[in-house]
């Protein structure tokens, strides 16, 4: 049997190849990272089911090119199988209730990257599932081996640029984990997109998506922020508008999210402005107190 061209892996799956890799790590990366997000159990939870699937995929993809390994190959097409189906599933169970009942902006934001991961996904695993099959037919070792327990220098020098890579992304997303709480920092620290203008921005929040922010700002740039659209798209979607605080209107403060804290849970307003969204368990409000120019915000997601 010709053998010639079943030892060469083609351009387009390599690129493919890169992709899962280099995705499987992002994905790696963002849970380690979660795990060390101790005051949060949803990260927690979230880093550890994310973890195992990618973890699985990369070193199947990895054994699929530097060792050449057909059955590795094959696992790879049935994880990648199985996240493109999944992905295409969700996207068609909800595409009905979007196109319905839902913005066209809103499900094509929200459900056409999924259609792209499923699709994608799918792709990638009929690519894995020929290089199986070429692989099986070619029937040879890989070269460039020291043995079957043996590392070659290229897989020697791309787990180092795997491990240096994931290193640098756990690092970066740690980083970048908004704090528990803080007082009197920048609009790029806040757990939140703040407006352009905000300035002694404080803030605290807590597992099950509840945050509390506020900051000083002036009245037309707060009612520019509310009306960009604040909060989730269910909420934006709701096109709530502002309304003026005819009565005194009680808001949480990020005090309420800090334990043991010296400060008060709430704030009362008299004069201003308030937004109020909620929705069975879910809610998002929003106060502008015209006598002191600051701006409070409290969410919940659960």
């Amino acid at each position: 049997m010709d053998t010639s061209n079943t030892e060469q892996l083609s351009v387009a799956f390599l690129i493919s190849v890169f992709v899962v890799l280099a995705v499987c790590i992002l994905i790696i990366s963002a849970a380690i990272a979660a795990l060390t997000v101790t005051w949060d159990p949803c990260f927690i939870s979230t880093g550890i089911i994310l973890l195992p699937l990618p973890t699985a995929l990369a070193i199947q993809q990895y054994r699929a090119v530097f060792r050449r390994n057909s059955r590795a190959a094959s696992h790879c097409a049935a994880l990648l199988f199985f996240i493109g189906g999944f992905a295409l599933f969700v996207f068609t169970m909800t595409l009905g209730t979007f196109l319905l009942k839902g913005n066209p902006l809103t499900w094509v934001s929200s459900l056409l990257p999924m259609f792209i991961l499923g699709s994608v996904s799918c792709l990638f695993g009929w690519m894995n599932l020929r290089v199986s099959r070429q692989l099986r037919r070619a029937a040879r070792p890989m070269p460039y081996t020291l043995g079957s327990k043996g590392f070659s220098s290229r897989e020697l020098l791309a787990a180092v640029a795997i491990l240096a890579y994931t290193t640098a992304l756990v690092t970066a997303f740690i980083r970048s984990t908004p704090r528990q709480y803080a007082e009197n920092v920048s609009r790029e620290e806040a757990p939140v997109a703040l407006p352009e203008r905000a300035r002694d921005i404080s803030f605290s929040q807590r597992s099950r998506g509840m945050f509390a922010v506020e900051f000083t700002i002036d009245e037309s740039g707060f009612i520019a922020w509310v009306e960009s659209g604040i909060g989730s798209i269910e909420s934006r979607a709701a096109n709530i508008p502002l309304k003026p605080i005819t009565e005194p209107y009680t808001l949480f403060r990020y005090y309420c999210l800090i334990t043991h804290s010296a400060g008060p849970d709430k704030i009362t307003i008299t004069d201003g402005l308030y937004y109020h969204w909620s929705k069975e368990d879910r809610g998002i409000y929003a106060a502008f107190d015209r006598t002191t120019s600051r701006a409070y915000l409290f969410a919940h997601s659960h």
